[in-house]
Protein backbone atom coordinates (compact mmCIF):
# COMPACT_ATOMS: atom_id res chain seq x y z
CA UNK A 1 0.00 0.00 0.00
CA UNK A 2 1.41 3.31 -1.06
CA UNK A 3 1.02 5.76 2.01
CA UNK A 4 2.01 9.62 1.43
CA UNK A 5 4.27 10.87 3.70
CA UNK A 6 4.18 14.62 3.99
CA UNK A 7 5.27 17.14 7.33
CA UNK A 8 2.67 17.20 9.63
CA UNK A 9 1.39 20.19 11.77
CA UNK A 10 -0.67 19.96 14.90
CA UNK A 11 -4.39 20.30 13.43
CA UNK A 12 -5.16 23.88 14.99
CA UNK A 13 -7.62 24.22 12.57
CA UNK A 14 -9.73 21.29 13.80
CA UNK A 15 -9.40 22.92 17.42
CA UNK A 16 -10.30 26.27 16.31
CA UNK A 17 -13.16 24.97 14.26
CA UNK A 18 -14.72 23.23 17.28
CA UNK A 19 -14.11 26.33 19.28
CA UNK A 20 -16.03 27.90 17.23
CA UNK A 21 -18.98 25.65 16.80
CA UNK A 22 -20.50 27.42 19.74
CA UNK A 23 -20.50 30.55 17.59
CA UNK A 24 -22.11 30.16 14.67
CA UNK A 25 -19.17 30.61 12.36
CA UNK A 26 -19.72 28.98 9.14
CA UNK A 27 -17.11 25.64 9.06
CA UNK A 28 -16.49 26.58 5.53
CA UNK A 29 -14.99 30.38 6.66
CA UNK A 30 -11.36 31.04 6.59
CA UNK A 31 -9.65 29.11 10.10
CA UNK A 32 -8.64 32.02 12.14
CA UNK A 33 -5.11 32.65 12.67
CA UNK A 34 -3.52 30.98 16.11
CA UNK A 35 -0.31 32.40 17.92
CA UNK A 36 1.34 29.12 16.55
CA UNK A 37 0.19 29.57 12.76
CA UNK A 38 0.79 33.48 12.97
CA UNK A 39 4.50 32.80 14.10
CA UNK A 40 4.51 30.17 11.59
CA UNK A 41 3.03 32.27 8.85
CA UNK A 42 5.72 35.17 9.67
CA UNK A 43 8.50 32.37 9.53
CA UNK A 44 7.31 31.12 6.29
CA UNK A 45 7.33 34.49 5.24
CA UNK A 46 11.00 35.37 6.02
CA UNK A 47 12.75 31.87 4.94
CA UNK A 48 9.60 31.93 1.67
CA UNK A 49 8.54 28.60 2.90
CA UNK A 50 4.92 26.84 2.31
CA UNK A 51 3.87 27.87 5.80
CA UNK A 52 1.48 24.70 6.37
CA UNK A 53 1.31 21.23 4.20
CA UNK A 54 -1.76 18.73 4.46
CA UNK A 55 -0.94 15.45 5.56
CA UNK A 56 -2.64 12.64 3.95
CA UNK A 57 -4.24 9.24 6.21
CA UNK A 58 -4.38 6.03 4.36
CA UNK A 59 -7.90 5.11 5.48
CA UNK A 60 -9.87 1.40 5.34
CA UNK A 61 -13.46 1.14 5.81
CA UNK A 62 -16.47 -0.82 4.22
CA UNK A 63 -17.28 0.67 0.83
CA UNK A 64 -21.32 1.50 -0.04
CA UNK A 65 -23.21 -0.46 -2.32
CA UNK A 66 -24.87 2.94 -3.17
CA UNK A 67 -21.25 4.96 -4.38
CA UNK A 68 -17.73 3.49 -4.49
CA UNK A 69 -15.58 5.84 -1.69
CA UNK A 70 -13.36 8.43 -3.32
CA UNK A 71 -11.76 11.78 -2.54
CA UNK A 72 -13.81 13.35 -5.08
CA UNK A 73 -17.02 13.02 -3.56
CA UNK A 74 -18.57 16.21 -2.28
CA UNK A 75 -18.39 15.38 1.61
CA UNK A 76 -14.83 14.33 1.56
CA UNK A 77 -13.74 17.15 -0.42
CA UNK A 78 -15.25 19.25 2.11
CA UNK A 79 -13.62 17.28 5.28
CA UNK A 80 -10.38 18.11 3.52
CA UNK A 81 -11.43 21.65 2.79
CA UNK A 82 -12.15 22.20 6.88
CA UNK A 83 -9.41 20.27 8.18
CA UNK A 84 -6.12 20.32 6.07
CA UNK A 85 -6.27 16.41 6.13
CA UNK A 86 -6.73 13.91 2.73
CA UNK A 87 -7.33 11.00 2.39
CA UNK A 88 -6.34 7.67 0.47
CA UNK A 89 -8.97 5.18 0.88
CA UNK A 90 -8.55 1.79 0.84
CA UNK A 91 -11.82 0.42 0.32
CA UNK A 92 -13.23 -2.58 1.52
CA UNK A 93 -16.34 -5.25 0.17
CA UNK A 94 -19.66 -4.54 2.04
CA UNK A 95 -20.83 -8.07 2.79
CA UNK A 96 -19.44 -9.09 5.66
CA UNK A 97 -18.09 -12.46 4.46
CA UNK A 98 -16.04 -10.54 1.87
CA UNK A 99 -15.02 -7.37 4.16
CA UNK A 100 -14.21 -9.83 6.92
CA UNK A 101 -11.77 -11.64 4.75
CA UNK A 102 -10.20 -8.59 3.23
CA UNK A 103 -9.60 -7.34 6.79
CA UNK A 104 -7.86 -9.76 7.87
CA UNK A 105 -5.42 -10.10 4.78
CA UNK A 106 -4.60 -6.41 5.22
CA UNK A 107 -3.43 -7.32 8.84
CA UNK A 108 -1.49 -10.28 7.97
CA UNK A 109 -0.04 -7.98 5.61
CA UNK A 110 1.71 -6.01 7.85
CA UNK A 111 1.20 -3.15 6.00
CA UNK A 112 -1.57 -1.42 8.07
CA UNK A 113 -3.34 1.60 7.40
CA UNK A 114 -3.35 4.75 9.23
CA UNK A 115 -7.08 4.04 10.39
CA UNK A 116 -8.46 0.96 10.22
CA UNK A 117 -12.81 0.95 10.43
CA UNK A 118 -15.28 -1.91 11.43
CA UNK A 119 -18.67 -2.81 12.69
CA UNK A 120 -17.15 -6.25 13.84
CA UNK A 121 -15.82 -5.33 17.50
CA UNK A 122 -14.56 -8.86 18.13
CA UNK A 123 -12.29 -8.76 15.24
CA UNK A 124 -11.11 -5.41 16.50
CA UNK A 125 -10.15 -6.33 19.64
CA UNK A 126 -8.06 -9.16 18.44
CA UNK A 127 -6.08 -7.01 16.66
CA UNK A 128 -5.60 -4.17 19.05
CA UNK A 129 -4.48 -6.48 21.76
CA UNK A 130 -1.92 -7.66 19.35
CA UNK A 131 -0.53 -4.79 19.38
CA UNK A 132 -1.58 -3.35 15.52
CA UNK A 133 -3.56 -0.22 17.16
CA UNK A 134 -2.31 2.43 19.26
CA UNK A 135 -3.86 2.66 22.53
CA UNK A 136 -5.83 5.94 22.70
CA UNK A 137 -6.32 6.40 26.44
CA UNK A 138 -4.22 9.40 26.78
CA UNK A 139 -4.81 10.81 23.49
CA UNK A 140 -8.71 11.27 24.11
CA UNK A 141 -8.21 12.91 27.54
CA UNK A 142 -5.48 15.39 25.75
CA UNK A 143 -6.59 16.03 22.17
CA UNK A 144 -10.56 14.61 22.07
CA UNK A 145 -12.39 17.21 24.64
CA UNK A 146 -15.60 16.25 22.68
CA UNK A 147 -15.49 12.62 22.77
CA UNK A 148 -14.41 13.22 26.38
CA UNK A 149 -17.36 14.73 27.19
CA UNK A 150 -19.28 12.02 25.69
CA UNK A 151 -17.46 9.19 27.32
CA UNK A 152 -18.05 11.13 31.15
CA UNK A 153 -21.40 11.19 30.64
CA UNK A 154 -21.96 8.02 29.24
CA UNK A 155 -19.85 5.42 31.11
CA UNK A 156 -20.84 2.54 29.66
CA UNK A 157 -19.98 3.24 26.40
CA UNK A 158 -16.10 3.18 27.85
CA UNK A 159 -17.36 -0.43 28.70
CA UNK A 160 -17.52 -0.85 24.95
CA UNK A 161 -14.52 0.40 23.57
CA UNK A 162 -12.35 -0.73 26.30
CA UNK A 163 -10.03 -3.81 25.67
CA UNK A 164 -9.90 -6.85 28.49
CA UNK A 165 -6.07 -5.63 28.45
CA UNK A 166 -7.56 -2.18 30.40
CA UNK A 167 -6.94 0.26 27.20
CA UNK A 168 -8.69 2.05 24.38
CA UNK A 169 -7.97 1.40 21.29
CA UNK A 170 -10.96 2.76 19.65
CA UNK A 171 -13.10 6.06 18.38
CA UNK A 172 -16.53 4.95 18.27
CA UNK A 173 -19.60 5.57 16.01
CA UNK A 174 -22.31 6.57 18.22
CA UNK A 175 -25.81 5.71 17.39
CA UNK A 176 -28.90 7.52 18.89
CA UNK A 177 -31.73 5.52 17.20
CA UNK A 178 -32.84 2.20 19.32
CA UNK A 179 -35.38 0.93 17.83
CA UNK A 180 -34.37 -1.04 14.66
CA UNK A 181 -36.28 -4.06 12.71
CA UNK A 182 -40.32 -3.51 13.31
CA UNK A 183 -42.85 -5.40 12.01
CA UNK A 184 -44.80 -3.75 9.53
CA UNK A 185 -47.60 -4.87 7.23
CA UNK A 186 -50.33 -3.43 4.34
CA UNK A 187 -52.51 -1.41 6.08
CA UNK A 188 -54.31 -1.27 3.10
CA UNK A 189 -54.36 -5.23 2.56
CA UNK A 190 -56.11 -4.68 5.92
CA UNK A 191 -57.89 -2.45 5.01
CA UNK A 192 -59.19 -4.24 1.89
CA UNK A 193 -60.18 -7.53 3.63
CA UNK A 194 -61.68 -6.02 6.69
CA UNK A 195 -59.08 -7.66 9.19
CA UNK A 196 -57.78 -5.61 12.42
CA UNK A 197 -54.04 -5.14 13.17
CA UNK A 198 -52.76 -8.25 14.70
CA UNK A 199 -51.85 -8.72 17.97
CA UNK A 200 -51.37 -12.41 19.22
CA UNK A 201 -49.25 -15.06 17.42
CA UNK A 202 -53.01 -16.55 16.57
CA UNK A 203 -54.01 -12.84 14.99
CA UNK A 204 -51.07 -12.81 12.96
CA UNK A 205 -51.44 -16.89 11.79
CA UNK A 206 -55.47 -15.16 10.41
CA UNK A 207 -53.84 -12.29 8.78
CA UNK A 208 -51.19 -14.05 6.84
CA UNK A 209 -53.88 -16.87 6.02
CA UNK A 210 -55.81 -13.93 4.49
CA UNK A 211 -53.55 -12.45 2.60
CA UNK A 212 -52.60 -15.75 1.16
CA UNK A 213 -56.30 -16.71 0.11
CA UNK A 214 -57.88 -13.75 -0.11
CA UNK A 215 -56.24 -11.84 -3.37
CA UNK A 216 -55.44 -8.87 -1.75
CA UNK A 217 -53.40 -8.05 -4.69
CA UNK A 218 -56.63 -8.25 -6.56
CA UNK A 219 -55.02 -9.98 -10.09
CA UNK A 220 -57.25 -12.94 -9.69
CA UNK A 221 -54.16 -14.88 -9.02
CA UNK A 222 -53.27 -17.03 -5.39
CA UNK A 223 -49.81 -15.75 -5.86
CA UNK A 224 -49.49 -14.04 -2.79
CA UNK A 225 -47.02 -14.89 -0.07
CA UNK A 226 -47.44 -13.10 2.55
CA UNK A 227 -44.57 -12.71 5.37
CA UNK A 228 -41.26 -12.29 3.59
CA UNK A 229 -37.60 -11.00 4.69
CA UNK A 230 -34.22 -10.52 3.24
CA UNK A 231 -32.46 -11.49 6.14
CA UNK A 232 -32.63 -14.93 5.96
CA UNK A 233 -33.11 -17.19 8.54
CA UNK A 234 -33.06 -14.54 10.91
CA UNK A 235 -36.17 -12.52 9.26
CA UNK A 236 -38.61 -15.76 9.83
CA UNK A 237 -36.45 -16.49 13.31
CA UNK A 238 -38.08 -13.13 14.29
CA UNK A 239 -41.45 -15.00 15.70
CA UNK A 240 -38.93 -16.69 17.95
CA UNK A 241 -39.12 -13.35 20.21
CA UNK A 242 -43.22 -13.87 21.07
CA UNK A 243 -41.69 -17.10 23.21
CA UNK A 244 -39.28 -14.83 24.77
CA UNK A 245 -36.02 -15.62 23.22
CA UNK A 246 -34.39 -14.65 19.98
CA UNK A 247 -33.00 -15.38 17.11
CA UNK A 248 -32.09 -12.89 14.89
CA UNK A 249 -28.91 -11.55 15.55
CA UNK A 250 -25.34 -13.22 16.51
CA UNK A 251 -25.18 -11.57 19.69
CA UNK A 252 -28.68 -12.14 20.78
CA UNK A 253 -28.97 -16.06 20.44
CA UNK A 254 -27.25 -15.26 23.91
CA UNK A 255 -29.21 -13.54 26.47
CA UNK A 256 -29.37 -13.00 30.31
CA UNK A 257 -31.92 -14.01 32.53
CA UNK A 258 -31.41 -14.06 36.54
CA UNK A 259 -27.69 -12.90 35.62
CA UNK A 260 -26.84 -16.28 34.04
CA UNK A 261 -25.79 -16.47 30.26
CA UNK A 262 -28.09 -18.69 28.24
CA UNK A 263 -28.21 -20.25 24.64
CA UNK A 264 -31.38 -19.10 22.76
CA UNK A 265 -31.44 -22.86 20.67
CA UNK A 266 -30.83 -25.25 23.83
CA UNK A 267 -33.72 -23.65 25.26
CA UNK A 268 -37.21 -25.19 25.42
CA UNK A 269 -38.49 -22.19 24.40
CA UNK A 270 -36.75 -22.67 20.98
CA UNK A 271 -38.73 -26.00 20.63
CA UNK A 272 -42.12 -23.96 20.41
CA UNK A 273 -40.95 -21.25 18.28
CA UNK A 274 -39.87 -23.84 15.34
CA UNK A 275 -43.37 -25.64 15.57
CA UNK A 276 -45.06 -22.29 14.93
CA UNK A 277 -42.70 -21.24 11.94
CA UNK A 278 -42.89 -24.71 10.76
CA UNK A 279 -46.74 -24.29 10.63
CA UNK A 280 -46.94 -20.80 8.54
CA UNK A 281 -43.87 -22.62 6.24
CA UNK A 282 -45.81 -25.86 5.81
CA UNK A 283 -48.82 -23.60 4.85
CA UNK A 284 -47.30 -21.34 2.51
CA UNK A 285 -47.37 -18.36 4.64
CA UNK A 286 -43.66 -17.00 4.44
CA UNK A 287 -41.02 -16.73 1.70
CA UNK A 288 -40.26 -20.64 0.80
CA UNK A 289 -37.21 -19.09 -0.51
CA UNK A 290 -36.31 -17.35 2.92
CA UNK A 291 -32.82 -18.99 2.85
CA UNK A 292 -31.97 -17.47 -0.27
CA UNK A 293 -32.90 -14.26 -0.15
CA UNK A 294 -31.16 -10.92 -0.53
CA UNK A 295 -32.17 -7.36 -0.74
CA UNK A 296 -33.79 -7.22 -4.28
CA UNK A 297 -35.45 -10.34 -4.15
CA UNK A 298 -36.85 -9.14 -0.82
CA UNK A 299 -38.46 -5.96 -2.69
CA UNK A 300 -39.33 -7.21 -5.77
CA UNK A 301 -41.70 -9.46 -3.49
CA UNK A 302 -43.14 -6.43 -1.80
CA UNK A 303 -43.03 -3.78 -5.27
CA UNK A 304 -44.57 -6.55 -7.78
CA UNK A 305 -47.28 -7.17 -4.79
CA UNK A 306 -46.55 -10.35 -3.87
CA UNK A 307 -46.07 -10.23 0.10
CA UNK A 308 -47.57 -7.63 2.17
CA UNK A 309 -45.75 -8.13 5.49
CA UNK A 310 -42.11 -8.48 6.68
CA UNK A 311 -39.64 -6.65 9.14
CA UNK A 312 -37.53 -4.27 8.45
CA UNK A 313 -36.67 -0.78 9.46
CA UNK A 314 -38.86 2.22 10.09
CA UNK A 315 -37.20 3.79 7.89
CA UNK A 316 -38.09 1.00 5.52
CA UNK A 317 -41.97 0.79 6.25
CA UNK A 318 -41.69 4.62 5.42
CA UNK A 319 -39.94 4.32 1.97
CA UNK A 320 -42.02 1.13 0.67
CA UNK A 321 -45.38 2.33 0.88
CA UNK A 322 -43.83 5.09 -1.78
CA UNK A 323 -41.98 2.35 -3.42
CA UNK A 324 -44.89 0.10 -4.48
CA UNK A 325 -47.31 3.10 -5.44
CA UNK A 326 -44.30 3.91 -7.71
CA UNK A 327 -43.94 0.42 -9.20
CA UNK A 328 -47.80 0.08 -9.78
CA UNK A 329 -49.94 3.03 -11.42
CA UNK A 330 -52.97 3.92 -8.93
CA UNK A 331 -51.64 1.94 -6.20
CA UNK A 332 -52.63 3.39 -2.68
CA UNK A 333 -50.11 0.89 -0.79
CA UNK A 334 -49.01 1.71 2.60
CA UNK A 335 -47.28 0.10 5.00
CA UNK A 336 -48.36 0.18 8.52
CA UNK A 337 -46.17 -0.48 11.92
CA UNK A 338 -46.93 -3.15 13.97
CA UNK A 339 -46.10 -3.96 17.74
CA UNK A 340 -43.84 -7.42 18.03
CA UNK A 341 -46.23 -10.42 17.87
CA UNK A 342 -48.02 -11.71 21.65
CA UNK A 343 -46.44 -14.39 22.68
CA UNK A 344 -48.34 -17.80 24.10
CA UNK A 345 -47.94 -16.65 28.01
CA UNK A 346 -48.54 -12.63 27.02
CA UNK A 347 -45.15 -12.14 26.00
CA UNK A 348 -44.23 -9.09 23.30
CA UNK A 349 -41.05 -7.96 23.03
CA UNK A 350 -38.02 -7.25 20.67
CA UNK A 351 -34.68 -7.78 20.83
CA UNK A 352 -34.10 -5.87 17.66
CA UNK A 353 -32.45 -3.04 18.70
CA UNK A 354 -29.67 -0.71 17.84
CA UNK A 355 -26.46 -0.41 20.11
CA UNK A 356 -24.84 2.72 20.99
CA UNK A 357 -21.61 1.52 20.12
CA UNK A 358 -22.38 0.13 16.65
CA UNK A 359 -18.28 0.89 14.62
CA UNK A 360 -15.12 1.59 15.62
CA UNK A 361 -12.52 3.55 14.51
CA UNK A 362 -8.33 2.35 15.24
CA UNK A 363 -5.73 3.94 14.29
CA UNK A 364 -2.44 2.44 13.47
CA UNK A 365 0.09 1.91 16.31
CA UNK A 366 3.03 2.21 13.76
CA UNK A 367 1.26 6.11 12.04
CA UNK A 368 3.43 8.84 12.78
CA UNK A 369 -0.08 10.91 12.55
CA UNK A 370 -2.05 9.43 15.79
CA UNK A 371 -2.27 12.82 17.18
CA UNK A 372 -3.69 14.71 14.09
CA UNK A 373 -6.15 11.72 13.55
CA UNK A 374 -7.43 11.86 16.90
CA UNK A 375 -8.00 15.58 16.61
CA UNK A 376 -9.73 14.85 13.40
CA UNK A 377 -12.79 12.42 14.43
CA UNK A 378 -13.02 14.45 17.60
CA UNK A 379 -14.23 17.43 15.31
CA UNK A 380 -17.20 14.99 14.12
CA UNK A 381 -18.26 14.62 17.55
CA UNK A 382 -18.65 18.42 18.13
CA UNK A 383 -21.52 20.18 17.00
CA UNK A 384 -19.92 21.64 13.31
CA UNK A 385 -18.79 18.07 12.70
CA UNK A 386 -21.67 16.48 13.88
CA UNK A 387 -23.73 18.70 11.73
CA UNK A 388 -21.55 17.70 8.73
CA UNK A 389 -21.51 14.21 9.20
CA UNK A 390 -25.30 13.28 9.73
CA UNK A 391 -26.92 16.07 7.72
CA UNK A 392 -23.80 17.24 4.79
CA UNK A 393 -22.99 20.24 3.37
CA UNK A 394 -25.45 23.25 4.02
CA UNK A 395 -26.35 24.75 1.12
CA UNK A 396 -25.70 21.19 -0.83
CA UNK A 397 -27.99 18.45 1.07
CA UNK A 398 -29.56 20.54 3.87
CA UNK A 399 -30.98 24.06 4.39
CA UNK A 400 -31.76 25.55 8.00
CA UNK A 401 -35.17 25.77 8.70
CA UNK A 402 -36.56 27.18 12.19
CA UNK A 403 -33.51 25.97 13.57
CA UNK A 404 -33.26 22.26 12.13
CA UNK A 405 -31.85 20.96 9.50
CA UNK A 406 -34.29 20.00 6.48
CA UNK A 407 -32.80 17.93 3.76
CA UNK A 408 -32.96 19.43 0.23
CA UNK A 409 -34.97 17.14 -2.67
CA UNK A 410 -31.72 16.54 -3.96
CA UNK A 411 -31.07 14.55 -1.02
CA UNK A 412 -34.95 13.69 0.08
CA UNK A 413 -36.49 13.44 -3.17
CA UNK A 414 -34.22 11.52 -6.23
CA UNK A 415 -35.41 10.95 -8.93
CA UNK A 416 -34.61 7.64 -9.22
CA UNK A 417 -36.21 6.81 -5.83
CA UNK A 418 -33.08 5.85 -3.90
CA UNK A 419 -33.48 6.58 -0.42
CA UNK A 420 -32.00 9.50 1.92
CA UNK A 421 -30.01 7.49 3.22
CA UNK A 422 -28.45 6.10 -0.19
CA UNK A 423 -28.03 9.51 -1.50
CA UNK A 424 -26.23 11.13 1.74
CA UNK A 425 -23.73 7.66 0.80
CA UNK A 426 -23.28 8.60 -2.55
CA UNK A 427 -22.37 12.25 -1.16
CA UNK A 428 -19.53 10.14 0.22
CA UNK A 429 -21.22 9.83 3.76
CA UNK A 430 -19.79 6.74 5.49
CA UNK A 431 -20.46 5.49 9.19
CA UNK A 432 -17.16 6.14 10.94
CA UNK A 433 -16.08 7.92 14.15
CA UNK A 434 -18.93 10.21 14.80
CA UNK A 435 -22.08 10.71 17.21
CA UNK A 436 -25.30 10.58 15.69
CA UNK A 437 -28.27 13.14 15.61
CA UNK A 438 -31.75 11.16 15.91
CA UNK A 439 -32.55 14.09 13.82
CA UNK A 440 -30.77 12.60 11.21
CA UNK A 441 -33.65 9.70 10.87
CA UNK A 442 -36.50 11.84 11.88
CA UNK A 443 -35.91 14.32 9.01
CA UNK A 444 -35.86 10.97 6.67
CA UNK A 445 -39.39 10.61 7.94
CA UNK A 446 -42.51 12.32 8.74
CA UNK A 447 -44.03 12.55 12.12
CA UNK A 448 -46.29 9.11 11.72
CA UNK A 449 -43.35 6.92 11.11
CA UNK A 450 -41.18 8.94 13.86
CA UNK A 451 -44.07 8.04 16.28
CA UNK A 452 -44.01 4.85 15.31
CA UNK A 453 -40.65 3.91 15.80
CA UNK A 454 -40.38 5.61 19.33
CA UNK A 455 -43.90 3.66 20.09
CA UNK A 456 -42.05 0.48 19.21
CA UNK A 457 -38.85 1.01 21.66
CA UNK A 458 -41.42 -0.03 24.48
CA UNK A 459 -41.40 -3.55 23.82
CA UNK A 460 -36.90 -3.80 23.42
CA UNK A 461 -35.57 -6.11 25.92
CA UNK A 462 -31.70 -5.31 26.27
CA UNK A 463 -29.65 -7.88 24.82
CA UNK A 464 -25.85 -9.08 26.18
CA UNK A 465 -24.10 -6.21 26.18
CA UNK A 466 -20.44 -6.37 23.96
CA UNK A 467 -17.94 -8.59 25.78
CA UNK A 468 -13.94 -8.39 25.49
CA UNK A 469 -12.79 -11.65 25.49
CA UNK A 470 -9.56 -12.50 26.86
CA UNK A 471 -7.31 -14.63 23.82
CA UNK A 472 -7.48 -17.26 25.56
CA UNK A 473 -11.66 -16.93 25.63
CA UNK A 474 -11.57 -16.03 21.92
CA UNK A 475 -9.30 -19.15 20.98
CA UNK A 476 -12.21 -21.49 22.65
CA UNK A 477 -15.30 -19.50 20.91
CA UNK A 478 -13.11 -19.71 17.88
CA UNK A 479 -12.69 -23.36 17.50
CA UNK A 480 -16.14 -24.14 18.80
CA UNK A 481 -18.60 -21.79 18.24
CA UNK A 482 -18.20 -21.55 14.24
CA UNK A 483 -18.77 -25.48 13.84
CA UNK A 484 -21.40 -25.21 16.29
CA UNK A 485 -23.35 -22.06 13.95
CA UNK A 486 -22.71 -23.73 11.44
CA UNK A 487 -24.87 -27.11 12.48
CA UNK A 488 -27.17 -24.99 14.35
CA UNK A 489 -27.67 -23.45 11.38
CA UNK A 490 -28.78 -26.41 9.03
CA UNK A 491 -30.34 -27.88 11.79
CA UNK A 492 -32.87 -24.72 11.93
CA UNK A 493 -33.79 -24.64 8.42
CA UNK A 494 -34.55 -28.42 8.43
CA UNK A 495 -36.91 -27.71 11.31
CA UNK A 496 -38.93 -24.97 9.65
CA UNK A 497 -38.80 -26.68 6.21
CA UNK A 498 -39.85 -29.83 8.12
CA UNK A 499 -36.98 -31.85 6.80
CA UNK A 500 -36.32 -32.82 10.43
CA UNK A 501 -39.06 -33.97 12.77
CA UNK A 502 -39.39 -31.21 15.76
CA UNK A 503 -39.53 -34.76 17.92
CA UNK A 504 -35.76 -34.50 17.15
CA UNK A 505 -35.41 -31.39 19.13
CA UNK A 506 -34.10 -32.75 21.89
CA UNK A 507 -31.72 -34.57 20.15
CA UNK A 508 -30.11 -31.88 18.35
CA UNK A 509 -29.86 -29.74 21.51
CA UNK A 510 -27.64 -32.76 23.10
CA UNK A 511 -25.76 -32.79 19.74
CA UNK A 512 -24.47 -29.00 20.55
CA UNK A 513 -23.76 -29.62 24.15
CA UNK A 514 -21.57 -32.56 23.04
CA UNK A 515 -19.58 -30.05 20.58
CA UNK A 516 -19.47 -27.67 23.52
CA UNK A 517 -21.93 -24.83 23.51
CA UNK A 518 -21.13 -24.80 27.30
CA UNK A 519 -17.80 -24.22 27.03
CA UNK A 520 -19.03 -21.16 24.83
CA UNK A 521 -21.61 -20.67 27.61
CA UNK A 522 -18.82 -20.64 30.69
CA UNK A 523 -16.96 -18.28 28.03
CA UNK A 524 -19.82 -15.60 28.01
CA UNK A 525 -20.24 -15.75 31.50
CA UNK A 526 -16.85 -15.02 32.14
CA UNK A 527 -16.63 -12.10 30.50
CA UNK A 528 -20.34 -10.79 31.28
CA UNK A 529 -19.61 -11.16 34.94
CA UNK A 530 -15.89 -9.13 34.17
CA UNK A 531 -18.20 -6.48 32.61
CA UNK A 532 -20.74 -6.00 35.29
CA UNK A 533 -17.97 -5.53 37.79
Amino acid sequence: MVRKKVIALVLTAVVSLSALAGCGNSASESTPQTAENTQSSAAAEETGEENKENITISMFLQDSADQAISTDLPFIKEITKRTGINFEFVPAPNTEDQFREKFNVTVASGDIPDVMVSTYRDDMMKVAEQGTFAALDDYIDEYAPNLKKILDENPDYIRDIRASDGNIYFMPFIGAVRTFKVWMMRGDWLEKLGLDVPVTLDDWYTVLKAFKEQDPNGNGEADEIPYTTRNTQAGVLAFMEAFGISGFEANEQFFIEDGKVKYAYTDPRCKQALEFINKLYSEGLIDPEYATNDTNVWLSRLTNEISGACQDTTARAYALGTQVQAANEGSDAYFTVVAPPQGPDGTRMTTSQMQPIRGYTAISADSPYVKEIVQLFDYFYGEEGNLLMNFGIEGETYTMENGKPVYMDVIAKDPQGRSILSMLNIYGHREWAYSQDIGYEDAMLDETYVNYRNEMEQYIRPTIPALSLTEEEREIINSTYTEIQTYKDEMINKFIMGKEPLDNFDKFVQTLKDMGIDDVLAVEQAAYDRYMK
